[in-house]
């Protein structure tokens, strides 16, 4: 199954009655929607849930290919495994949506719009991915406007265990992943640890014009000690190096570009202590990333380094309180950012801020079958005009056709500038945080079907002035409106689910009214798996409709499709013997030749294996 909310579309598939999804997604806890574990049916908020196993029977090899299957968002590639990746949620760009490892933080504020660089994330160690769609700002600050996706690494089990994994595939892509760990009474402790190499293929079309390889290393320690039931002490750490060879769309040689590459660094650790008393839970925070980037070009103008730095460090205490019908949550927050970027021998473009906040959450069952959700923060900023966020959500189980729910969020969040932003301001400009307002509402039958309407607006968006060369704030507002339409049916009978779902973007205006780039109007996924004596077998297709993007012109000259194709997947998985698993997933199967990102190659016929052995 692709996601457990199982959103798909197509009425097709919606057949007579539904007799297996009434509790899929009772036992799920998510951490993004208030900074506490909390149940998802404790929540107004528009949630999917990718788990550990879709991530093994689709064969995602990435972050970004396993969000790409969920309704609402949006995945485009500059190229192969480790090229740029940029991802849209509701039509919004990667800046306005918040990645998080673990709880922490994986925004580079270094970066042209505070993204999240998900061609870095690779899924072996990952358990769960949590995504929530519409703006969260009101509990998580900026780079929330849009979402949140959660990471969550694997946790350790009872006693020794570990787990090994072995890979390899087309493009000479090999990979080894790495898991040992110990769970007792008092202590927890884990090692995660994952490699990735391909010699890949041109960033830049045609595909065979070179290989331009990547290679990931990736390293996860937890260690956890419990001093009583009450006081517990969990130590995070986490560290992805990066070499990649890219193509500059300015080099003269172009996709025959053997120079440009690029090499990354991030770490983020993180401390929690946590105390529990009764119905009474406290959380102290501290974290810290280090986000150090370098990139090597060559061109008309001669050899290029482009350098970017930057450290965000967290605290934050965090209080919730269970009462008979409800729970509410305090927390107090402080974050400090800082980054510099620097070309050549150029002076660096410095720029650093600070951020203190309040925020106070409480989610009200008005009666057994009604949810009321509040959210409400308060952002101090050094450099910025203070702002106030909210939420109010409501959901209700309705008696009338038991499984029937509607739910309705209306939201504010803001964006600040991120560092890089900062430092290049257009002269005299003061930039000040971009501000988005919306709304959502949600009817769903079971997992049997679906839907969403969502519409958002952004104010004061920040955008690059080409004539001098720099960012500003522009004025208006750009609008964004979409139906999600979400369903899965299990053929109980026949081993089989049947999961799909659709997407319609309405409007993605930029302040003059034109239409943004990249953004597909219509999106379709669909799955079908088949279960048999621990063995699973399933395609996967992917359909992708109008979508313009620009021919590189500068600023822009025209638009050109890159959009109207479908992608068909194959997947196995089964179980060789006693604590051995094998999968093999064919990609792109019928070869199809698209551009997700205009002049850049994709993915070709491919096929991967691996092999797992777990005690």
């Amino acid at each position: 199954m692709t996601t457990k909310t199982l959103s798909l579309i197509a009425a097709t598939l919606l057949l007579t009655t539904h007799t297996f999804a009434d509790t899929t997604l009772e036992d799920i806890t998510v951490v993004s929607t208030n900074k506490v574990p909390t149940s998802i049916q404790n929540t107004t908020a528009n949630i999917s849930v990718i788990t550990e196993d879709d991530i093994k029977e689709h064969g995602y090899q990435t972050v970004a290919q396993a969000i790409n299957t969920v309704a609402g968002i949006s995945v485009t590639h500059s190229g192969g495994l480790g090229e740029q990746t940029s991802f849209f949620v509701r039509g919004a760009d990667s800046g306005k949506v918040l990645v998080l490892l673990d709880g922490m933080r994986l925004n580079d504020p270094s970066t042209t719009n505070g993204t999240a660089l998900l061609d870095s994330l690779t899924t072996e160690n990952i358990t769960q991915i949590e995504i929530i769609k519409g703006a969260t700002g009101s509990i998580w600050g900026t780079n929330a406007s849009a979402g949140v996706i959660n990471i969550i690494t694997k946790e350790a089990k009872a006693g020794v265990h570990g787990s090994l994994g072995l890979s390899y595939g087309s493009y000479a892509t090999k990979g080894a992943d790495l898991t040992l760990g110990y769970k007792d009474e008092k202590l927890t402790a884990q090692v995660l640890a994952s490699y990735l190499d391909t010699d890949g293929f041109s960033a830049l079309a045609p595909r065979d014009a070179e290989a331009d390889g990547y290679t990931n290393k990736n390293a996860n320690l937890k260690l956890g000690y419990a001093f009583n039931e009450n006081n517990t002490l969990n130590l995070s750490y986490n560290r992805i190096k990066t070499k990649t060879q890219y193509d500059d769309s300015f080099s003269a040689t172009q996709a025959d570009d053997d120079y440009s590459h690029a090499t990354s660094d991030q770490r983020n650790v993180a401390l929690d202590y946590l105390y529990t008393q009764n119905n009474y839970s406290a959380t102290l925070h501290a974290s810290e990333g280090k986000y150090d980037r370098d990139y090597y070009t060559t061109g008309f103008y001669g050899d290029g380094h482009n350098v970017y730095r930057a450290t965000l460090k967290e605290y934050a205490f965090i209080n919730a309180y269970d009462y008979t019908v409800g729970k509410a949550i305090l927390g107090f927050e402080y974050k400090s950012i800082d980054g510099f970027n620097q070309y050549n021998t150029f002076p660096e473009s410095q720029a650093d801020y600070k951020n203190k906040a309040v925020y106070l959450s409480n989610t009200y069952h008005i009666n057994a079958n009604t949810l009321l959700e509040t959210n409400l923060r308060y952002d101090n900023y050094s450099e910025f005009e203070n702002k106030t966020t909210y939420k109010i959500g409501i959901r209700h189980h309705h008696d009338f056709l038991k499984g029937f729910t509607t739910s309705a969020n209306y939201y504010t969040s803001y964006d600040a500038p991120s560092a890089y932003q900062l430092a290049n301001a257009t002269f005299g400009t003061l930039l000040k945080p971009s501000y988005t307002k919306g709304y959502d509402i949600t009817a769903s039958y079971k997992d049997l079907l679906k839907v969403t309407y969502f519409n958002n607006s952004v104010e004061d968006n920040i955008d690059y002035d080409n004539s001098a060369f720099g960012y500003y704030n522009v004025a208006g507002t750009s609008d964004f409106s979409g139906l999600e339409i979400e369903s899965s049916y299990a053929f109980d009978a026949l081993n089989l689910i049947a999961s799909a779902n659709y997407t319609h973007l309405f409007d993605y205006t930029k302040e003059d009214g034109s239409d943004l780039i990249r953004r597909a109007k219509d999106t379709l996924n669909a799955t079908l798996s088949y279960y048999i004596n621990e063995m699973h077998f399933g395609v996967d297709a992917l359909y992708v409709g109008e979508r313009f993007d620009t021919d590189g012109g500068y600023p822009v000259a025209s638009n050109v499709s890159t959009g109207n194709y479908t992608i068909w997947n194959l997947n196995f998985s089964t179980k060789i013997m006693q604590d051995f698993d094998l999968s093999i997933h064919a990609k792109n199967i019928f070869d199809k030749e698209y551009q997700s990102s205009y002049g850049y190659a994709t993915e070709g016929r491919s096929i991967y294996a691996k092999v797992g052995y777990s005690f």
